[in-house]
């Protein structure tokens, strides 16, 4: 989204190359939470600097660091429940070989039925304990990815910038209910500007996409380079703002152009005027 719409576009005279004017404009994010809450702080207003990974607004869902809590405590449950499974396995190995060996003798005479029977219960309650324990195992996978999926709600709750820039607008106020993708804030990246401009509909055919620019501002004495990244595919006519009447009847062509300069993102400021001076191709 840009921030300014306004432009001026005019044509020099030169046959090898194109002047027009134009207007800096600069990117905006919309800062949202991707889950529902209250906001209950907001660390940046309206033309505040912040930095990327700066905290620009916290919200709260209640109840939520309890749940986290249970989580967590269900999750060391079934992690201790993990650490018996060896000797879980001992035990079920140490009853079914003594049910093993009293099979011959209760054959003998030697081991009365009863005998044999509570070995026999004694084998099959220590083989379900071992299956007990080893679906622990899942229930451990489980509880950890309950807390981990708890955290990841938590996390979305702290708004921060992705990048360098201003905060353009903010629109929610502290204490309001909101739902999930409900802007906070636009940020503007003011390191990255860009300048929109129109090109005649008898200049646009020898101007190409990616090609170098001049970018020219009021005020500072060396120029800035710059590209041209899009070309509107579509005419339409001048702006009648700021052209005569004879060129308010021409069709132009809107352009975007990307300043290069490590610096310009710094000295090029939203709704700044520009001169764009562009090669006409053969």
């Amino acid at each position: 989204m840009a921030l300014s719409l306004t432009v001026v576009a005019g044509c020099g005279n030169r046959t090898d190359a194109l002047q027009v004017s134009g207007t800096v404009e600069i990117r905006q994010v919309q800062l949202a939470p991707l889950t529902f809450g209250r906001l209950v702080r907001l660390l940046k207003d309206e033309g505040d600097t912040v930095r990327r990974g700066d905290t620009v607004a916290v919200l709260e869902q209640p109840g939520l660091d309890a749940l986290i809590r249970q989580r967590r405590a269900q999750a060391r449950a079934a992690g201790l429940r993990v650490n018996e499974v060896s000797a879980a396995v001992a035990d079920s190995a140490r009853a079914a070989n003594n049910l093993a060996r009293a099979k011959p003798l209760r054959d003998r005479g030697i081991v009365s039925a009863q005998q044999y029977d509570e070995l026999n219960a004694t084998a099959a309650a220590a083989a379900a304990r071992l299956a007990a324990m080893r679906a622990a195992s899942s229930e451990s996978t489980a509880a950890s990815a309950a807390v981990a999926a708890a955290l990841a709600i938590r996390d979305q709750l702290t708004i921060v910038a992705p990048e360098d820039g201003i905060i353009v607008t903010r629109y929610a106020e502290p204490g309001e209910p909101l739902i999930s993708g409900t802007p906070i804030a636009s940020l503007g990246l003011v390191r990255r500007p860009w300048i929109r401009a129109y090109v005649g509909d008898r200049f646009i055919g020898r101007v190409r996409a990616g090609q170098g620019v001049t970018v020219r501002a009021d005020g500072y004495d060396q120029p800035f380079p710059g590209r041209v990244v899009e070309i509107a595919p579509r005419a339409e006519f001048t702006p009648r703002a700021a052209l005569t009447e004879r060129e308010r009847a021409d069709l132009v062509f809107g352009i975007k152009v990307e300043a290069d300069g490590g610096d310009a993102g710094g000295r090029l400021k939203a709704g700044m005027p520009v001169t764009l001076e562009i090669p006409l191709l053969p």
